[in-house]
């Protein structure tokens, strides 16, 4: 269990609507946004998902968090005392099925949007089929390139809201973070930067990894000329990282990207440390977990060790969860069950800010009333967090509609979403102004440590190697970390 919420620290029936099925005719610039009005108590959206098969484990938790949010929502008195809910198909995590069932979802059942488009394999088929129809689509569970519009001008684009990080905007950040200065013009202000004098970049053909080196090659474009001569890139067809490794630590890089997610990640940080590079590792949000260095037994395992020995590795992050001040302690349930699960936590949960338990509390609440047996585990369940995320900022986007006496009208919909900056549940505020499809550009930064490290973790050092995190800095967007870049 503690291993479980520590790495959460680190490290979401009947259709009473009508004119819905598809765009207003394209005409000349293309399928227009749909002005007719909503009818009917129930505003249905729809996703699919694999919630059988073998993304099943992420699927039915990220639903899960989704009704969770539609319920909160509805209890606190819906869109006018209409109600949310979600429209489900189980694609069973495939691509093939995705297809036929996101058509019925548009042109049968008519949902009035897709919330939570899930998953690369889906959005990466579905999307033209969402442009050419006008629906909007808000939050998709992958980071695929091909959301990535920071320019929509046509409706079936200005339809597209992007939420979690798309990879070509992680990568921006990630190069950035790299080469701004570590310490304010006082000397003493932590700004989040690195300070890297020379980045070297660790890519491989994987779809993520070229996606974030784009965007590491898109920023590196806006950069002072003596930044970007000091990117020394190493793409490796493989997943054989030995060769480029050996170049960086030639090459005299102090700081390191790696890009490359999943057992590719171990691979790189292995070959740097058979290379002997001693310095900076920054890394995606895709790898904020330190117990990919950890073996069954949650110790370093012998190549981790070594790892750890020689350099720092930070990992960004876009949930802002931690706190080293909030103490949870409030008479509902989910505390209940917190204080029977450890006495140390009779007098609060530290760790974690008042948004993420707000978040919980609200999966928790909706969970006892599909399966009160699940309800604590997904109380904290990562997906069913991003679920959350997703469902809220839709419900955020109907009551900032609401507020603008406008009609439930897809065109107004997207007007609003374009107009309003909105708050991102446990994250920053998104702003889909001016044609910026990019998701959220906030990202904050940990570092992994070794808990037996006596110099971090003073009397509380264990005798036992283990990977963990820690805070390295809050949410910065790009233009705030640019801020400490200097030529």
């Amino acid at each position: 269990m503690k291993n479980n919420i520590k790495l959460i620290a680190l490290s979401l029936v009947f259709v009473l609507c009508f004119g819905m099925a598809a765009c207003t005719p394209s005409g000349e610039n293309g399928p227009k946004l749909s002005d007719e009005v909503y009818e009917g108590d129930v505003i249905y959206v729809g996703n699919t998902a694999g919630i059988t098969g073998a993304l099943a484990g992420i699927g039915v938790p990220f639903n899960l968090g989704i009704r969770a949010a539609f319920h909160e929502y509805n209890q606190s008195g819906g869109f006018g005392g209409k109600t949310v809910a979600l429209k489900h198909y189980d694609d069973e995590g495939t691509a093939t099925n995705s297809v036929p069932l996101m058509e019925k979802l548009i042109h049968e059942d008519e949902v009035f949007a897709i919330v939570g488009n899930y998953g690369g394999y889906a959005v990466n088929v579905n999307l033209d089929l969402l442009k050419e129809n006008c629906v909007p689509m808000i939050y998709a569970a992958a980071g695929v390139d091909a959301l990535y519009n920071d320019n929509a001008t046509e409706d079936g684009d200005r339809s597209i809201f992007p939420v979690q990080p798309l990879n070509m905007t992680e990568g921006r950040s990630l190069i950035v973070r790299a080469f701004a200065n570590a310490l304010a013009e006082d000397g003493k202000t932590i700004t989040g930067g690195l300070g890297a004098k020379k980045v070297g970049v660790i890519s491989n053909q994987d779809e993520a990894s070229q996606g974030i080196l784009k965007g590491i090659k898109l920023e590196a474009d806006t950069l002072p000329a003596s930044k970007k001569s000091n990117i020394l890139y190493q793409d490796v067809p493989g997943s054989d990282f030995s060769a480029a490794a050996t170049a960086i630590v030639s090459g005299g890089c102090d700081t390191v990207i790696v890009t490359v997610t999943g057992a590719n990640f171990i691979a790189a940080l292995t070959a740097l440390s058979q290379a002997n590079f001693k310095g900076n590792v920054l890394t995606s949000y895709n790898n904020a977990s330190p117990a990919v260095l950890n073996g069954s037994d949650n110790n370093l395992t012998e190549a981790g060790l070594e790892i750890m020995s020689k350099m720092v590795i930070y990992a960004q992050g876009w949930l802002d969860t931690s706190s080293t001040t909030y103490i949870y302690n409030k008479d509902t349930t989910l505390f209940k069950a917190y204080k029977m699960l450890n006495a140390a936590y009779a007098a609060g949960v530290p760790g974690f800010t008042e948004a993420y338990w707000d978040a919980a509390e609200a999966i928790f609440n909706y969970a006892q009333t599909e399966d009160p047996s699940i309800a604590f585990g997904m109380s904290y369940n990562s997906y069913a967090l991003a679920g959350y995320i997703a469902g809220n900022l839709f419900c955020n986007a109907l009551e900032e509609l609401e507020k603008s006496g406008k009609p439930l009208t897809r065109a107004n919909l997207v007007e609003i979403m374009e107009s309003v900056e909105l708050q991102v549940a446990m994250a920053d505020k998104i702003s889909y102004a001016d044609g910026a499809r990019t998701g959220v550009e906030s990202f904050s930064a940990a570092f992994f440590y070794d808990t037996a490290n006596e110099a971090i973790m003073g009397d509380l050092a264990t005798d036992n190697h283990a990977a963990a995190s820690a805070p390295f800095t809050g949410l910065q967007t790009i233009d705030d970390l640019k801020k400490y870049i200097t030529d």
